[in-house]
């Protein structure tokens, strides 16, 4: 999942060239559904305007399909069933309120609310219908061009990598620890001996140190292995209890440690700009992997490069 274009709406006039920017962007694509786009735009643009005053909205592409995201740090919708029922609607919007948008045979409308005292807000979400076994979702630090966390999908495997620091250098590294992985074979099994051979590579190119994480996708769950300290959050199998471990412990580039899971868990991969509490919170008021990862990314503090995996059950 990549964040295709992202919008600040603090006015009618930001809504106003919302609207007419993501309707010229169609126009170069095979999207069929631009006016039903457009309408969610508008109504979900004005609850951000009439509630907490000011937001953002997000068009997002996920393997060829469109998503789109509003998001606040509002205080929250307190009644979600309320905001979804039939005839409830904003005014000066064209009056097709969520309940519309809740109801259309192709997309599904997800909604996040948060009322905690340090964190609250609100993030609503229309996709496609489509079951996905994983997902991918990074935006760089502070929206820079320049970035040091990578995902890459390379077979059965997808690769997390969080390299030290920030700027040119930082994305330099980055990409070259992509095409290493990218031109290098390794499995789980074997793990300890390609680290080991990164860590030489890091040290012949004068690279920056980084950490990573390697998701082995299997048919009865996945397999995690890594060094440094990238957090792991596991929502259990039945749905309702968390875990978290401190990192995938080990020197960066030199040992490494390994998790199993089975094929109902729940597993989130964070890079260190997205802490513990927030993912809790966010844990404890969904079950969609999709709220999860972009709730982890919208609501964590502009101080990091910000990244989160999900593997969902299904496998």
């Amino acid at each position: 999942m990549r964040i295709v274009k992202s919008y600040k709406i603090n006015s009618q006039s930001d809504l106003i060239f919302t609207k007419g920017d993501i309707k010229n962007f169609f126009k170069h694509t095979n999207f069929r559904d631009i006016d039903f786009f457009i309408l969610a735009v508008m109504e979900l643009g004005t609850n951000i305007l009439k509630y907490p005053k000011k937001g953002e909205i997000w068009l997002l592409e996920d393997e060829g399909e469109f998503i789109l995201a509003a998001l606040d740090k509002g205080e929250g919708i307190y009644d979600i069933r309320w905001a979804v029922k039939k005839g409830t609607s904003s005014k000066n919007t064209l009056g097709i309120g969520l309940y519309q948008l809740s109801n259309h045979p192709k997309y599904l409308l997800e909604i996040l609310s948060l009322q905690e005292k340090e964190i609250h807000g609100s993030i609503v979400l229309l996709r496609p219908y489509k079951d996905k076994k994983t997902l991918f979702f990074s935006k760089n630090f502070l929206d820079m061009p320049f970035g040091g966390d990578f995902v890459i999908k390379k077979g059965k495997y997808i690769i997390l990598g969080d390299v030290g620091g920030h700027g040119k250098r930082a994305y330099k590294t980055a990409q070259k620890l992509k095409e290493f992985i990218l031109n290098n074979v390794f499995s789980c099994l074997l793990i300890d001996d390609f680290f080991q051979k990164l860590h030489c590579y890091i040290i012949e190119n004068s690279l920056r140190s980084a950490v990573l994480s390697v998701i082995e996708i299997t048919k009865f769950g996945a397999n995690i292995c890594g060094v440094g300290t990238n957090r792991l959050f596991i929502k259990d199998s039945d749905l309702k209890s968390f875990s978290f471990k401190e990192g995938i412990l080990g020197e960066v580039f030199s040992s490494s440690s390994k998790f199993r899971f089975d094929h109902f868990d729940k597993i989130f991969l964070t890079t260190d700009g997205i802490d513990e509490k927030l993912m809790y919170n966010i844990l404890n008021k969904n079950d969609s992997i999709y709220l999860s990862v972009i709730g982890g990314v919208y609501f964590s503090e502009d101080t990091d490069d910000r990244t989160v995996i999900g593997v969902k059950n299904g496998l």
